[in-house]
């Protein structure tokens, strides 16, 4: 089963076994649980332990939740991680790191780093985490992480902390539970990926908060605290949200969402003969969510402002606008007004030599022209031109380009799940939660990122509908009822 979506085969399984029978209890979840992780001295702290899994729940059972704190870090006196619990479920705190000459590095979730070969380093816990290393005399060995054992400190150079592990459980790929690197003399260790905290030739580094990382280890200086821990759960949408939530946590939702650009951000995709949609009837659309109507923001386009191109499907002054040049390199348009903090379906079927541009399903406007449209070399972009101007702040959700067949012939009713590959799809990005950036027709094409575009759980499409996970997130201590 994917990891943090729940697709329709799987939801098609559990119809058949009769567990998927429309909104109802849950009788299990997905869960990923980090504890907290150790605190340094000398030596890299060691990562919370990491638990991920399935596991069935009982209807009208309350469910304890527990998210361990990080271990304090010290010169002499520091403390490992706190566990973290779900039900049944126990993730080990974060073995703390060695000094010199105590305290001596701890086992763990992940085991800590010592300061000197005399003073061994310690293991992990099976199935959650890994094992420390040893130090130099000048030098603090890595603090174990989830994904791999930190490494040896050298003379005067610290050992780099284990990494974590990624997780796409809340919808976003993130890893948690990073070993802690050793501090040192000249070149302190790095924390591993997972929010481990950096050695330093000072002081060490704290590692980041509900990670579960572990602490830097310090050098003259005391280490870095260890980081917190986190629970999270995940299930289909198709079942009921919890009777009873306590704790501080956050309810979200992972799956179908859409790509936020942040006014500096944009994806691309090479030209191909496939996205050149020439004399061809075709059909372009996708649901964009504006933030504002102001000045020039571009959403879904085959145009690299250096000349003619093929379309540009833009917001300008408070409107949407469908530009295109034809074969004889004239330029069009046709305008529709724009709302902003609103999901709007835009849409441009062509069938024969008419245009028609509908919002929402309703016609805006149509043009006839010959000749089709120009033939570019430009990429297709989202959220900007592909030069990288007329950047978009907002939201774009399931765009889709079909050449081949013009599917919209009158006004209509936009879809109100997801969109599929149907017949001469030659691009879809569905905007799925851990590949948001994909494209789903047989095409497969790779859309490059520039800047930071991200996914987001803001969707145009309800909940309640199997394309989406129902996620809960703790960062401190409750429970859970469902």
């Amino acid at each position: 089963m994917a990891t943090g979506i729940f697709t329709l085969r799987n939801q098609l399984q559990g119809l058949i076994q009769k567990a998927w029978t429309g909104t109802q209890k849950t009788n299990f979840v997905e869960y990923l649980v980090v504890a907290g992780g150790g605190g340094a001295s000398n030596g890299g702290a060691g990562a919370g332990g990491l638990i991920q899994g399935i596991s069935n729940v009982s209807t009208g059972s309350s469910i304890t939740v527990t998210v361990g704190a990080g271990g304090s870090g010290g010169a002499t006196t520091n403390t490992s991680g706190q566990n973290s619990v779900f039900g049944s479920i126990t993730a080990i705190g974060g073995g703390l790191g060695g000094g010199n000459p105590s305290p001596s590095a701890a086992s763990g979730g992940s085991g800590g780093g010592s300061y000197t070969a005399s003073n061994p380093a310690n293991q992990g816990t099976f199935g959650q985490g890994n094992a420390g290393s040893i130090g130099n005399t000048t030098s603090g060995g890595g603090g174990g992480g989830a994904g791999t054992i930190g490494l040896l400190g050298l003379a005067n150079i610290g050992g780099n902390g284990g990494a974590g592990i990624a997780s796409a459980i809340n919808g976003t790929v993130t890893s948690y539970a990073g070993g802690g690197g050793g501090g040192a003399g000249t070149t302190a260790g790095t924390g591993g990926v997972g929010g481990g905290g950096n050695g330093g030739t000072g002081g060490g580094s704290a590692a980041s908060a509900n990670t579960g990382g572990g602490g830097g280890g310090g050098y003259g200086g005391a280490g870095g605290s260890g980081g917190s821990g986190i629970v999270i759960i995940s299930y289909p949408d198709t079942y009921n949200a919890p009777t009873t939530l306590t704790g501080t946590y956050t309810a979200s939702t992972s799956g179908s969402g859409s790509v936020y650009f942040d006014g500096s951000s944009y994806l691309t995709i090479p030209n191909a003969t496939n996205l050149q949609v020439g004399t061809s009837d075709f059909t372009i659309e996708c649901w964009v969510y504006l933030t504002s109507t102001t000045g020039e923001q571009t959403i879904f386009a085959k145009n690299n402002n250096t000349g003619v191109y093929d379309f540009d499907l833009e917001m300008y002054s408070g409107n949407f606008w469908w530009n295109w040049y034809d074969g004889s390199s004239v330029a069009h348009n046709i305008q529709i007004a724009a709302t902003a903090n609103v999901w709007t379906h835009l849409a441009i079927s062509k069938i024969g030599n008419v245009f028609t541009f509908y919002k929402n399903g309703v016609s805006g406007g149509t043009a006839t022209v010959t000749g089709g449209v120009y033939a570019s070399t430009s990429p297709v972009s989202f959220g900007a031109l592909s030069s990288g101007t007329y950047k978009l702040t907002g939201y774009i959700s399931n765009a889709r380009l079909i050449k081949g067949t013009g599917i919209y012939t009158g006004n209509f009713t936009p879809s109100t799940t997801p969109l599929t590959p149907v017949t001469n799809t030659q691009l879809l990005l569905n905007t799925v939660s851990g590949s948001q950036f994909a494209d789903s027709s047989t095409n497969s094409y790779i859309a490059t990122a520039t800047g930071s575009p991200t996914w987001n759980q803001l969707s145009p499409f309800a909940t309640g509908l199997g394309y989406k996970n129902r996620v809960y997130t703790w960062t401190a201590s409750g429970t859970v009822t469902f």
